[in-house]
C-alpha cells in the first residue's frame, strides 16, 4: 500500500493514531471545495506494527475527530470525520470531509455580548480585497470558544473591496467563502492540511491572486510514447450552451419601472450549420445599459465554442509523483495523434484529483473553450483567447466607469 492514514482530534489537529492500513481507501481532491476520504478499516482492528488491538469506534468518533491521509510524507488530505457506519460483521468505513466542511456548520457572526443577539451585530470589511475578507471569515469563525482551529493564516492583501454580512442572515461561513470565489476575478480558496512534526496536523487557508496555482513550471506528463506513465482516459466535448443569440437582463428603474435590456448575435455557428440557439444574461446587479451590453457580447463569443474536458490518469509513483501536484496547479500534456485529436501539446488546468490506496491517480482537467471541433494545441488558441479578453477589459473599463 502506498500510503497510510492518521486519525486524531480535529479542534487541536494532535494526532492520536498513526499508520492506520486500511482495507481500502479513496481520496478526493477538488479546487474550492473540501477534499472527501473514505477508508475501509477491519474491526476488531489490530495495528500490524505492535500487534495491539486498537478500538476504533471509540478513538475515532464523528464530526470531534479527524483522519487523513500521508503519502510521500506529504499530507494530501485531512479532515472531520461525518459518520462511520458499520457494515457487519466486521468492517467499518470512515467518512471525512476536509477542514472547508467544517464551516458549513459555522455562521458568519462575531462573539455575541449575553445580551445579544444576531439582528444585533454585522459583520463588515472594507477596503481589503477579496482574499483578507476570506481570511477574515475564517478568523471571526475561529475566534469563538471551542473553534480555535489549528489554521495558518495568509498575511493580509491590499484591495478596494467590501463585504457586509448582517449576523440576522444567518449566512454559513462556508457559502460566504463560495461566493466570493465565484465572482469576477475572485480568489480561489483552500484549506490545504500539513504534518506539523510527527503528532501534530495543521491547515494552511490559501487563497489565489485569483488563481490558486504552482509557483513554477507546469506539470509535464507525456502521453504520446509507447508504454507511457500517463494517458488520456476521457475527452468530453459538450455543446450543451452553445448559442447564437444572448439576451441581457439588468437592473429595474425605481422610478420608471422599465427594464434594462441588450441583445447580441453571432453567426459564428449557424454559418457553421447550427441552428439559432439563445442564452440569458441575467444581470440583476448592473446598472449600465454598456456594461449589459458587454456581457451579452462576450455571451456570443464564449457560446460560440464547445466546452472540452480533458481526464488523466498517471502513475502515482512517477514524476511527477503524488503530492508534488494540487487543485489549481497547471499541467502541459504532450499527445500523439490519434483518432480523435491531432498531436500537439495541451496545456491543462488541474482541478480534481481522485485515488485509492492503490493504482493510479486520475486527473480532471477545467473545462476549456475551443474554436473548433477537438481541443486546440496552447500554441493557437489565439482567437478565442484575444476575443474574451477584449470583451473582458470592455467590461472593467465600464464597471470603473
Amino acid at each position: 500500500m502506498a500510503g497510510y492514514l492518521v486519525g486524531g482530534r480535529f479542534l487541536s489537529g494532535d494526532i492520536t493514531l498513526r499508520k492506520l492500513v486500511p482495507v481500502s481507501c479513496g481520496v478526493e481532491l477538488t479546487l474550492n471545495a473540501p477534499e472527501t476520504i473514505r477508508a475501509q478499516l477491519p474491526l476488531p482492528y489490530v495495528d500490524p506494527a505492535t500487534d495491539v488491538a486498537l478500538d476504533i469506534p471509540n478513538q475515532l468518533l464523528p464530526q470531534r475527530d479527524f483522519i487523513g491521509w500521508v503519502e510521500n510524507g506529504v499530507l494530501l488530505a485531512a479532515g472531520q470525520i461525518q459518520g462511520d457506519p458499520f457494515s457487519f460483521p466486521y468492517s467499518s468505513t470512515l467518512n471525512a470531509a476536509g477542514a472547508w466542511d467544517y464551516f458549513r456548520k459555522r455562521t458568519v457572526m462575531p462573539v455575541l455580548a449575553a445580551e445579544q443577539l444576531p439582528s444585533n451585530v454585522t459583520s463588515k470589511w472594507t477596503n481589503t480585497s477579496l482574499r483578507t475578507i476570506a481570511k477574515r471569515l475564517v478568523q471571526q469563525a475561529c475566534s469563538w470558544p471551542s473553534a480555535g482551529l489549528p489554521i495558518d493564516y495568509e498575511p493580509d492583501f491590499a484591495g478596494t473591496n467590501e463585504r457586509e454580512y448582517p449576523g440576522v442572515d444567518l449566512m454559513w461561513v462556508a457559502e460566504a467563502l463560495t461566493n466570493l470565489t465565484e465572482v469576477e476575478d475572485g480568489p480561489d480558496i483552500t484549506f490545504r492540511p500539513k504534518l506539523d512534526g510527527v503528532r501534530h496536523v495543521r491547515w494552511d487557508l490559501l487563497t489565489g491572486d485569483p488563481d490558486l496555482t504552482q509557483a513554477g513550471a507546469d506539470h509535464y506528463w507525456d502521453v504520446s510514447a509507447p508504454g507511457p506513465y500517463a494517458s488520456i482516459s476521457d475527452l468530453d466535448r459538450d455543446g450543451r450552451d452553445l448559442a447564437t443569440h444572448a439576451w441581457g437582463v439588468g437592473a429595474t428603474n425605481d422610478e420608471t419601472q422599465t427594464r434594462l435590456e441588450a441583445k447580441a448575435s453571432s453567426t459564428a455557428l449557424t454559418d457553421a450549420g447550427f441552428p439559432m440557439m439563445e442564452t440569458v444574461e441575467n444581470r440583476n446587479s448592473v446598472l449600465r445599459a454598456e456594461t449589459l451590453q458587454a456581457y451579452v457580447d462576450e455571451a456570443v463569443v464564449r457560446y460560440s465554442a464547445f466546452t472540452e474536458t480533458f481526464t488523466i490518469k498517471v502513475k502515482r509513483d512517477q514524476g511527477p509523483k503524488l503530492g508534488t501536484y494540487w487543485p489549481g496547479d497547471w499541467a502541459l500534456i504532450k499527445i500523439g495523434a490519434t483518432a480523435r485529436i491531432p498531436a500537439g501539446r495541451y496545456r491543462v488546468r488541474i482541478i480534481r484529483i481522485s485515488f485509492d490506496a492503490e493504482g493510479d491517480v486520475t486527473l480532471n482537467c477545467a473545462p476549456e473553450r475551443v474554436a473548433g471541433g477537438y481541443p486546440v494545441p496552447a500554441s493557437d488558441r489565439a482567437w478565442l483567447s484575444t476575443q474574451l479578453r477584449a470583451l473582458q477589459g470592455r467590461i472593467d473599463e465600464t464597471n470603473r466607469g
